[in-house]
């Protein structure tokens, strides 16, 4: 699928948006988190890019081959209030990545993509607290870097690839 630079969302059509772009510096990128809604939404921190790489939330391969994760792995119980975030309505998060921070990278293009982003809606006054029953999830869209920084690339549709 082309990396439109648009977020993607699952059938839900879900209130939040998530976009990716890369940074100025080489393997850098930004993630961002829009809450569209009219109510704050939990994002859990944990296997996403506000997880301060304690756990594999990134695909990344290059040449075709898949980059081994290089960061730590935490193990957790249920999360806490700590592990959440609350978006307000209309807030945006963004989250600032280097990738040579847990991946070895050669100086090829990178296809760059993220494992969903667990997300709940909050009803304002209650507790933070997570409620795997009521979790929904937000994808966010790959994209290509390349080994300069700057702007990335449309992937292939056919492979992904380019």
């Amino acid at each position: 699928m082309p990396n439109t630079g648009q977020g993607a969302q699952d059938s839900q059509q879900l209130p939040l948006y998530c976009s990716t772009s890369a940074g100025s510096e080489a393997w850098q990128l930004q993630v961002q988190i829009q809450n569209k809604d009219t109510n704050p939404w939990l994002i859990l921190r944990w296997h996403s890019p506000l997880d301060a790489w304690f756990s594999e939330f990134l695909h990344i391969s290059q040449n075709g081959q898949k980059l081994l994760y290089q960061g730590a792995k935490a193990k957790r119980g249920e999360p806490a209030e700590e592990d959440l975030l609350l978006l307000a309505p209309g807030e945006i998060h963004t989250e600032w990545l280097d990738l040579t921070q847990a991946y070895q990278l050669a100086m090829v293009p990178a296809l760059v993509q993220f494992s969903p982003i667990a997300v709940m809606p909050h009803k304002p006054g209650q507790a933070l607290r997570w409620q795997s029953d009521q979790q929904q999830q937000l994808l966010c869209p790959e994209l290509r870097l390349l080994p300069t920084g700057g702007a990335p690339q449309p992937a292939s549709p056919q492979t992904g690839e380019r």
